[in-house]
């Protein structure tokens, strides 16, 4: 049998997948957009991200100019992001022996759960990544005391308020003063909403908002989401960040269809791809990596 009468439009499929992906991922949520795209067929796949380094600035003794000033140098760093770290097949095959169902509808089928399998497996990566990224010395035994692990241990009401605060101040104080973003492992996200809605519910116009929706961006200028519990590291509950902490980029290297000559597979339908995604913490102040309690990690 033999499917000729499917013409997918296999750019399409490229970018709804992107997009579906990019929804159901929520390590996403840390990642800076602009370095994302469905791009490249051929070569390397690398990105280099550049950081300009903050610059000193002179300081007037008086009003009037009387020494030469000494403009500073602008000095730049830069990060090398290979995109062939994470491989990803997004392969299939349809077995024609379906009575009563559509091809179409199976198709759609399939490739909707290939996305969410797929989210899964950059969340696995990227979680890790950010673990290994945020340890404080390399034994991990100091991390406290660099500031890069905190507790995330409420047990009241305003226990949940305090934290958030409290962690907007640690990233405020080094100098990121907005776009905070806090993922949570799902039961830890669960608590958190409940707490705040019971808090703020009625009370604000900001409260009804922001937190029936899920989120507490409106409240108290944090977004939140719910992390995989399955994805994350042993003894990581989630992670506070700013979107400048990490880039990444993700494209598919190759997307073709086969009606029913595909070799081996005859009377198959078959859809081929390969998805490749790269990550980098560029920025690790930039996150704070929440554990339960206060001990070595």
């Amino acid at each position: 049998m033999n499917f000729t009468n499917i013409n997918l439009d296999l750019q399409a499929v490229a970018k709804r997948t992107y997009e579906n992906i990019y929804y159901e991922s929520t390590f996403m949520n840390f990642l800076d957009d602009s370095w994302m795209q469905v791009a490249r067929s051929t070569g390397t796949p690398i990105i280099e991200v550049i950081k300009q380094i903050a610059p000193t600035i002179n300081q007037r003794s008086n009003v009037e100019i009387t020494t030469a000033l000494t403009p500073t140098l602008t000095t730049y760093d830069s990060v090398k992001v290979d995109l062939t770290e994470l491989q990803l097949d997004y392969s299939f095959s349809i077995s024609p022996l379906m009575i009563g169902t559509s091809i179409e509808g199976t198709l759609e089928g399939q490739m909707r759960l290939k996305d969410s399998a797929i989210a899964n497996k950059i969340d696995t990566y990227g979680y890790g990544k950010l673990n290994t990224a945020i340890t404080g010395k390399s034994d991990g035994t100091e991390a406290y005391t660099d500031g890069q692990v905190v507790a995330w241990a409420p047990s009241t009401q305003q226990d949940y308020i305090n934290l958030l605060n409290s962690y907007k101040m640690i990233l405020f104080n080094r100098n990121i003063t907005n776009g905070y973003m806090l993922g949570l492992e799902a039961v830890q996200y669960g608590k958190l909403v409940a707490a705040l809605t019971s808090i703020l519910k009625y009370e604000t116009r900001a409260g009804v908002e922001g937190v029936d929706r899920g989120q507490v961006a409106n409240a108290y200028g944090v977004d939140i989401f719910p992390i995989n519990t399955a994805v994350l590291g042993s003894g990581v509950l989630g992670y506070f960040a700013n979107k400048i902490a990490c880039v990444g980029d993700m494209f598919f290297s190759a997307m073709a269809q086969y009606n029913g000559n595909y070799n081996g597979l005859p009377g198959y339908f078959v859809l081929e791809g390969n998805i490749l995604f790269g990550a980098e913490v560029v920025r690790p102040e930039a996150i704070l990596k929440l554990a339960p309690a206060e001990v070595s990690v």
